[in-house]
């Protein structure tokens, strides 16, 4: 098991001890793929600085890069395969294996728009951006958001049916239990869709703070992660009062839970 942390390179690189194994940076902040690629060969001679891999990536769209056409609402199909193909690549240049695909305003069904037609559209792109995705040795995953951040895929267990139906072998699915909380969705609910499960985000439920800063447990999500053999990554993706002060005593937190879930 490998425990990340969701943040900028220039937070990471301002730390004194480093508590974490690999970095989680963000699609549009590193790989920068609607900038030069001078810009991004910059971000990444800054990244090798690092005392610790960038081995994820999030934050994968622009919320103004619409991917549900309607009669109404045509999109840009060129700049969506141009920006897609070129952040792929450049995981692959960065050494990053695996893509968050989280992106709510992105991926929206808009209003009165057919929901299982915009689930067909995002099936078309998927399993197109999955021969680029093999081509580069670079996973997406779906993310489940919470009601509030998205009107398509919520659930773990709708996400996890429809990776599954997919013909696509680097699309896997996220749970998040910050998500899965707001949406009032049981650890248990992780089970069946364990098999095609890639990566992991935890914070506590109350102001999506770090591991520790209330008290809440995270055991009953690792008990079942546990059940189900899951051994990929887990990243702390969560709101910072202070983050050079709490980041230490979070990695403490979230592998005491971690730990203390095995035989439980």
């Amino acid at each position: 098991m490998r425990f990340g942390i969701c943040a900028s390179m220039r937070e990471v690189a301002a730390l004194k001890t480093i508590p974490f194994d690999y970095l989680e940076e963000s699609v549009q902040r590193f790989l920068v793929p609607e900038a030069p690629r001078e810009v991004f060969l910059e971000q990444l001679q800054f990244a090798r600085t690092l005392p610790v891999p960038v081995e994820t990536a999030n934050v994968f769209l622009p919320g103004d890069l619409a991917l549900i056409a309607t009669p109404a609402r045509p999109v840009d199909r060129s700049r969506i395969e141009r920006y897609v193909q070129t952040a792929l690549q450049r995981a692959a240049e960065a050494g990053i294996r695996l893509i968050v695909f989280g992106s709510g305003g992105a991926r929206a069904c808009p209003e009165g728009y057919a929901h299982n037609e915009a689930l067909s559209q995002l099936g078309v792109y998927l399993e197109r951006w999955n021969i680029w995705a093999s081509r580069y040795g670079v996973e997406l995953v779906l993310e489940p958001l919470r009601y509030e951040e998205s009107n398509i895929f919520n659930t773990v267990s709708e996400t996890g049916a429809f990776v599954a139906s997919l013909n696509a072998s680097h699309v896997r699915l996220l749970a998040d239990t910050y998500h899965m909380a707001c949406n009032d969705e049981a650890p248990e609910t992780l089970i069946p869709v364990a098999r095609n499960l890639a990566h992991v985000h935890v914070a506590e439920h109350t102001g999506r703070s770090a591991p520790g800063r209330h008290g809440e447990d995270l055991r009953p999500y690792f008990r079942v992660l546990h059940q189900a053999g899951y051994d990929h990554r887990i990243s702390i993706e969560c709101n910072w009062d202070d983050f050079a002060v709490q980041v230490a005593p979070a990695f403490e937190a979230l592998h005491e839970q971690w730990e203390g879930s095995i035989h439980r």
